[in-house]
């Protein structure tokens, strides 16, 4: 993370087929020569997200984890391994490394058991990562149940669940149903329950919320405190507020008297001690509280560019008192429903995003309709700046 001092490696095997184990080890081995190659120690990698296509792979109950072990014995214990069924578009394994500036921040980790967090510490400040994950069977109780785990872990920390600036949400099967109750609804319940009024002053983390093939709802997140800490809700003048969305949008029976909407923003400036990035949520092809195009891949990914650039141009950042020079993007990552449509989808996020470090993912998004959905985050002074 940039504001770590750090930055991230996009990994992938240089063997093709094969266990999903020995797919990881070869991006390890990738992994500890970029790390020599930058004088980095091993100790210096606090997150590991694994993308994993265990499907056509034929693993889908084998290998999680000899993977873990691996990850863990080749760099360190203390670390976040996040390993996610969601298949990449291309591989069977992606993986992203985040690594930090040791010299600049002290680091502990904690763990609770249902979830695992680290914390990162200089003058002050304060930078929580965490993961929070549930198995129970039961879709409302998992989802309070994986709430509860990141609330247990903040509070150990010293954080509290208003901290909290951006979240990422995988949520098994979100399209399916429980009865009458769709899973993501169910979802947005249990998140609606445990936000309560902390975030009533300061808005929403911006958030992704996106499917998975898995049977464990997790949730990661990162958290921010102390008096050098600015952060900033960033609306979308083109969308209407997920959290505002009308109870016709949201799919499923009430479990009680009203739906819960999805509570995050399109994004979140943040600054800590001078270094500024922008979160961009999980953005797809919405105007209004209304999908674009159904079911129409290539207008989609125009319209999702659009609102993205919409969100994050000059005039909607400085009118939110968010100075914009050299803010550009160095990480995008891209969620397809169906991965034929890559070739296209690929055109035209080359075309307005460069070279800009990329992962795609095979997932379901959150209404039926939606083909794509991007997230990204913007930095200031990259040299990849929009002037």
């Amino acid at each position: 993370m940039k504001l770590l001092g750090g930055g991230m490696f996009i990994l992938r095997p240089a063997i093709s087929g094969g266990r999903l184990p020995d797919q990881a080890k070869s991006c390890l081995d990738q992994l500890l020569e970029l790390l020599g190659r930058n004088d980095l120690p091993v100790t210096s990698v606090y997150k590991a997200i694994l993308f994993l296509n265990h499907v056509e792979n034929g693993e889908k109950e084998r290998g999680l984890d000899e993977i873990t072990e691996m990850v863990r014995t080749t760099l360190h214990r203390d670390m976040l391994v996040i390993l996610l069924d969601q298949p990449p578009v291309q591989h069977d394994v992606v993986m992203e490394v985040y690594y930090y500036d040791f010299s600049q921040w002290g680091c502990s980790f904690h763990s609770t058991g249902q979830g695992n967090a680290l914390v990162f510490s200089r003058e002050g400040e304060r930078i929580s990562a965490g993961i929070s994950c549930s198995g129970v069977q039961d879709y409302r109780d998992g989802a309070l149940h994986a709430f509860s785990g990141v609330e247990k872990l903040l509070a150990e920390t010293g954080f509290s669940m208003g901290d909290i600036v951006r979240q990422w949400n995988y949520i098994p099967r979100i399209l399916n149903y429980e009865g009458p109750y769709q899973h993501y609804q169910l979802f947005n319940e249990a998140r609606a329950r445990h936000y309560g009024n902390h975030f009533e002053q300061k808005g929403f983390p911006a958030a992704t919320g996106i499917g998975t093939s898995g049977t464990k709802i997790l949730i990661e997140y990162i958290a921010v405190s102390g008096s050098g800490v600015v952060t900033i809700p960033i609306d979308n003048p083109e969308q209407v507020p997920a959290y505002r969305y009308p109870q016709e949008y949201l799919k499923g029976e009430a479990v009680e008297r009203l739906k819960s909407t999805p509570k995050f923003e399109r994004g979140r400036y943040l600054s800590v001690n001078g270094r500024d990035m922008v979160f961009v949520s999980g953005t797809a092809a919405i105007r209004g509280p209304n999908v674009v195009y159904p079911e129409n891949s290539d207008l989609q990914t125009l319209y999702t560019i659009d609102n993205i650039e919409q969100l994050v141009s000059k005039k909607n950042l400085e009118k939110q008192g968010i100075r914009t020079d050299e803010l550009a993007f160095d990480y995008v990552r891209v969620y397809l429903k169906d991965r034929n449509d890559y070739p296209v989808v690929l055109k035209y996020c080359r075309e307005k995003y460069g070279e800009v470090p990329c992962v795609w993912i095979e997932a379901d998004i959150c209404r039926d309709e939606l083909m794509v959905e991007i997230e990204g985050q913007l930095v200031r002074n990259h040299p990849q700046a929009l002037k």
